[in-house]
């Protein structure tokens, strides 16, 4: 599998399987998958790097994912390749060295992570290096005006923004790297841990913005954020979901003009438009209904009355879909980040356990640019035929 490559039948089902264990906070199936899954990717790298070891053409490689690395990236790789093959103390052969994680790798992950999974290029993200807090504008109806300057209106503008704290959640991955890899020299490696960090990070991701509950984690786009919302131990209630089971013009329309209004009732403009399922109703559910057969024979996919991008997300519940503005969601990624090693996890004799650690978080910027659909009755779609007398 090419590295810019969507996850295969298998490691689709393996991260249907770690998003479910998530969300139940099964530990054990969480970290079983997690595992799965990052033995299916060295498994491709290995027989990609074998069946490439005598290419030297830096296209030819770019295209399977395998990037050239800046002089920092090159020595904090060799470094760790020479400390993982030390016999000696390995913990203190690679916390000793001054080589620490580029952030240029990060940012790297980020964009994997916005290439192959579209919700979270959907939303609106900021990757910042070394920044704790931003400030956040809510209300784009938040209007200047002229006439006298009174306390009021100062304090209407200042209501629209909200400080948002990147240090307050962390998202941690563990990274297996096997004793074999380390021959396949730092370009392949770097893929390998590009691929397990992008894939371990956005199943995180995406459970955090479709359903995050806002404790220890950030507000999902199923969660109402309204002013007057009632938070019980952190934990941001869910908004009731909408029962749809057409996506006629009428119905859609409906359901879109709801999005035209900010949560403080005033009115904009909505573009930007995503429907989020999840993969296996997009296929059973959703596909039917917005496909449909032309006159001439041709089957026309993704058929909606508003322009909207359907994206399929593991992190959906099946039966239900959100509808909104992706970039009326917002996420963050700052803060201090690094990798560790860890002599207290469960090891194996011919792998060794590194943790990146990214810190981050993310909210719906009001409570109304997002619904909650019960799609789980959705009907087919159809050629409308009208019969007119003349």
């Amino acid at each position: 599998m090419k590295n810019k490559d969507m996850l295969n039948a298998t490691q689709l089902e393996i991260a249907q399987r770690i998003s479910d264990a998530a969300k139940s906070g099964d530990t054990e199936s969480f970290e079983n998958g997690i595992q799965e899954m990052f033995a299916s990717i060295h498994d491709d790298i290995v027989a990609q790097a074998t069946a490439m070891k005598d290419t030297a053409d830096a296209a030819i490689l770019a295209q399977r994912g395998v990037r050239q690395l800046t002089t920092e990236e090159n020595e904090f790789y060799n470094t760790l390749i020479d400390a993982m093959k030390t016999t000696g103390d390995i913990r203190n052969a690679l916390t000793n060295t001054d080589k620490t994680f580029p952030q240029t790798i990060i940012v790297q992950v980020m964009e994997d992570m916005q290439q192959d999974h579209p919700l979270i290029a959907a939303v609106d993200s900021v990757t910042v290096t070394g920044a704790t807090k931003l400030l956040l504008n809510t209300d784009e109806g938040n209007n200047a005006a002229w006439g006298a300057l009174e306390a009021a209106i100062t304090k209407e503008i200042d209501s629209g923004f909200k400080s948002i704290d990147l240090s307050q959640f962390k998202l941690s991955a563990w990274m297996p790297i096997s004793i074999d890899m380390l021959e396949l020299g730092p370009n392949w490696i770097d893929s390998y841990i590009r691929k397990c960090l992008s894939e371990a990070l956005a199943i995180g991701y995406e459970n955090a913005i479709i359903t995050g509950t806002g404790k220890d984690m950030p507000i999902g786009m199923d969660r109402s954020v309204a002013d007057d919302v009632t938070v019980v131990a952190g934990v941001y209630p869910q908004k009731e979901a909408i029962e749809v089971t057409s996506f006629d013009r009428t119905t859609y329309g409906g359901l879109v003009a709801r999005l035209a209004k900010t949560q403080y009732g005033k009115p904009r403009a909505v573009k930007g438009l995503i429907l989020v399922v999840n993969p296996a109703d997009y296929y059973s559910v959703v596909m039917p209904a917005t496909t449909m057969l032309t006159p001439d024979g041709k089957y026309v996919n993704d058929v909606l009355p508003v322009p909207t991008q359907i994206i399929q997300s593991v992190a959906v519940t099946q039966g239900e879909a959100i509808l909104g503005m992706g970039k009326k969601y917002f996420l963050g990624v700052g803060g201090k980040r690094g990798i560790q090693f860890s002599d207290d996890y469960k090891f194996l004799e011919d792998k060794r356990y590194y943790k990146i650690v990214a810190y981050s978080n993310g909210l719906p910027k009001d409570d109304n640019a997002f619904l909650r659909l019960d799609i789980s009755n959705l009907d087919p779609t159809y050629l409308e035929v009208k019969q007119v007398s003349f």
